[in-house]
Parts: C-alpha cells; structure tokens; sequence
C-alpha cells in the first residue's frame, strides 16, 4: 500500500486507503492547503487496484505539477514521483521499495520494526511470531488470526489484505498492526469507523496482551506468545524511598522465654504504726509528780 509524505513534514504521512482524496483550500477536501494561491478545489487523486494512484488537476489557478513538469491531462504517478500544488510538495512513497534500499542491519526497523528485548519466538529478521488476534464477536467470532512472520499486517476488508475481516463498515484497508521499540501497536488508515482499543479510540496505541481491539462491531482480543517474558516491575529511582516499592517487613514475634519457676511477689502491706519511744512517757510522768508536790507545799504553807 502506497503513502504520501509531506515534503516538509508539517502533517504525518497519509495512507492511501481509499478511492479519492481531493487537494485543495477549502476545508472539505481530504487534503487541505490553507494556504495563498492553491485553489479552493484544486486536484484530485484517484486509487486503483491499491497500488495506481492517477493525479488530475482540477481546474486550478496555479496548476498542479509533477515532478516540476505541470500535468494538463489525468496522469498515473510513479514512487518517489512529488507532487506540487502551489508552494507545497507532496511524496509518493511505496513502503517496499524504501525497503529494497535499506542497509541490511536498518532493513528490520524500516518499515516493519524487530521487537527488541523480548524473549519470544523469532521470524523473518528477528520479528517476533506467535502474536494472534482471537475474533470475540460477529460471523468470524471464535476464528484465530495470526500477525504474519513479516511482523506486519494489513486489516480490512480487501482480498489484498494480510488479515481479511467481512463487516458491513469495515474499510477495505482498515487498520495496521505493527512491532516497534519492543511493543505491538495498531494505527488506523483513516478508516471510516474508527479503530478502538479497550473501548477507546485511538489512531496509533500500544496493545498489550488481554486487551480488545475493534473494527466496526468485530472485537479481537490479543494474545501474546506463550514464551513471552514477563514483565517485570521498573526498580526504584536512585534515591527514592524503597519502601513504596516493597511493603514494610513485619516485625519478628518475640521469642519465648526459657522456662523458669514463677516467682512470688508479696501482696502490698499498709505500713505498721511504731511504739512511740519510752522516754517520752518518762518525762511525762516526772512532769505530773513535780506539779502534785508543788501543790502539796503550797497547802502546807497557808
């Protein structure tokens, strides 16, 4: 399937996916150009077969070129051909021929990337195997689709596809599936529904095993290798608190003590008054006899 690339990247590659795509000003086109001197409607391409793609001007001010040569009739584009409306160019690519032209060590990452640092079977260049999608829903529900050695794949509805789904607003070439910096990812080719990953829509997302992704009304749910290495939790920052990784170790229960005879403790007793000293009741005795012979002299005296 062909591509077209902004020559100075202001948007992402457009996949040519559909029929017709109209290039031009006004904001209703496939294409937009908001821009001085391209035309409100100003070209038209046409898709053939998946892989013929016509370019027809479409009564523009300015024109529309090809390869710096202006175009007056329908004319079929060729790969690396560029197409100029106004100031801004436009890149045919064929994905395969940029392929053909890789080193051998960069040709894996091209197009369709090696999974790296994941332990699972191994296909043409490293790409992993063994990833499937397992159909949940509709007349294909319970069929297993295998992502292809090429470690790409093309879904839809066109016999051209890598992975053929019938549904009723299913695009003819309606998503891809993809290995890229160790992860398996999907993007949508401008399908006319949408692609949703775990109910969410999305253009270009991650999958992981377990997740669902849907087309339309069909549901797949993604299913790893068997010998796929498991994920393993990233270790803590240098000089973060361990403890918010690992939960807090218990504390040791006390060991028992050796046995030994239980020892008895007196009961509390309230303390015991003590005898006051006998000489206090000495002087007192002395004190009484002094004051009755004190007296008896007295009587004697009158």
């Amino acid at each position: 399937m062909l591509k077209l690339q902004f020559k100075d990247k202001r948007k992402a590659a457009i996949w040519l996916v559909d029929s017709r795509y109209a290039i031009g000003r006004d904001k209703s086109n496939d294409i937009v150009f908001d821009e001085e001197g391209v035309s409100g409607f100003h070209a038209e391409l046409r898709v053939e077969d998946d892989d013929r793609v016509f370019v027809t001007d479409a009564g523009s001010i300015n024109g529309t070129f090809v390869n710096g040569k202006q175009i007056k009739a329908r004319t079929q584009l060729r790969p690396n051909d560029v197409i100029r409306v106004h100031r801004a160019e436009l890149t045919l690519v064929d994905p395969k021929e940029q392929l053909k032209v890789q080193p051998p060590e960069d040709a894996a990452t091209a197009m369709t990337p090696a999974l790296q640092g994941l332990n699972v079977g191994s296909g043409v260049g490293g790409v992993p195997t063994g990833w499937l999608l397992r159909a949940k829903t509709g007349s294909v529900s319970g069929q297993v689709f295998k992502i292809p050695a090429s470690g790409r794949a093309i879904l839809g509805r066109s016999q051209s596809c890598d992975i053929v789904i019938t549904g009723t607003h299913v695009s003819r070439q309606h998503a891809e599936l993809y290995f890229q910096s160790g992860k398996l990812h999907v993007k949508d080719l401008g399908s006319s529904n949408g692609t949703y990953v775990n109910r969410k829509k999305v253009d270009d997302a991650v999958v992981n095993a377990g997740d669902e992704i849907r087309f339309d009304t069909l549901v797949f749910q993604v299913e790893a290798p068997a010998n796929a290495a498991p994920v393993t939790p990233a270790a803590p920052s240098e000089g973060a608190d361990s403890t918010m990784f690992r939960p807090a170790a218990a504390a040791p229960a006390p060991k028992p003590a050796a046995s030994q005879p239980a020892r008895r403790v007196a009961p509390s007793q309230p303390p015991v008054a003590q005898p006051k000293s006998s000489s206090s009741a000495t002087i007192v005795l002395v004190v009484v006899v002094v004051a009755a012979l004190g007296g008896a002299a007295a009587w004697f005296l009158m």
